[in-house]
C-alpha cells in the first residue's frame, strides 16, 4: 500500500513537472526578447500622410518624431506634434456685431511606442489634420470659412524599419483618401 501512495505521488510530481516545462520555456524566450531591450533605447518615428484623389497621389507630408524608453516594459512618453495657423474670422453679421474668433489648422500629432520586442514595437497615434474649405465650400450668403477635419486615432504593432500603413480614411466632403503611414527605427545610444 505505501509503495503504491509513494509511486503514484512521484508519477503526480513527474506529470505536473512535465506539464509546466513547455511553460517555463516560453518564459525564458520572452525574457530573452525582452532582455534585448534597454530602458535606453531611442525610437525615430517617420510619419507620412499621403492625400490620393481618385488613386492619384496629389500630396504628401511627412513628419519626425524621436522617443525615448524610460523604464521598460512601459509606454514611452507622449510626444506631441503640432504645426499649422491660426485662421481667423468673423462671428458677427452685422456693424458692431463683429467678434473676430480664430480656428488652429494644421496637422496634430501624439505619439507613443511600447517596445514588444522580436523588431516590433506597439504603437499608439492620434493624428488630427483640419484644413480651411476651398471657395466653393464658403457658404455665400455668410461669407464664414468652412473648416475641414480628418480626425483618427489607432493603436497598432508595426515591425521595425518598415514602412506601415496603420490607417486609411476616406473624406466625406470630397474624393480625396488619406493615407496614415508610420515607420519605426531603433536607434543605438
Amino acid at each position: 500500500m505505501r509503495k503504491r501512495i509513494v509511486t503514484t505521488l512521484a508519477l503526480a510530481l513527474f506529470l505536473a513537472g512535465s506539464a509546466c516545462l513547455p511553460w517555463a520555456a516560453a518564459q525564458e524566450t520572452s525574457k530573452e526578447g525582452e532582455a534585448q531591450l534597454k530602458s535606453s533605447d531611442s525610437y525615430k518615428v517617420d510619419l507620412t500622410v499621403n492625400e490620393l484623389d481618385g488613386g492619384k497621389k496629389i500630396n504628401s507630408r511627412s513628419y519626425l518624431i524621436l522617443l525615448r524608453a524610460e523604464s521598460l516594459p512601459k509606454w514611452t512618453d507622449r510626444q506631441r506634434l503640432r504645426v499649422g495657423s491660426r485662421i481667423p474670422y468673423s462671428t458677427g453679421t452685422g456693424p458692431g456685431n463683429n467678434t473676430i474668433q480664430y480656428q488652429d489648422v494644421g496637422m496634430n500629432i501624439d505619439c507613443r511606442l511600447l517596445p514588444i520586442g522580436n523588431g516590433k514595437v506597439a504603437i499608439d497615434t492620434k493624428w488630427e489634420y483640419s484644413s480651411v474649405g476651398g471657395e466653393h465650400e464658403i457658404g455665400h450668403e455668410t461669407q464664414q470659412p468652412v473648416f475641414r477635419q480628418v480626425v483618427n486615432s489607432v493603436d497598432a504593432i508595426v515591425p521595425l524599419d518598415k514602412p506601415t500603413v496603420i490607417a486609411e480614411i476616406d473624406d466625406v466632403a470630397s474624393t480625396h483618401r488619406y493615407v496614415f503611414e508610420a515607420r519605426v527605427t531603433k536607434i543605438n545610444p
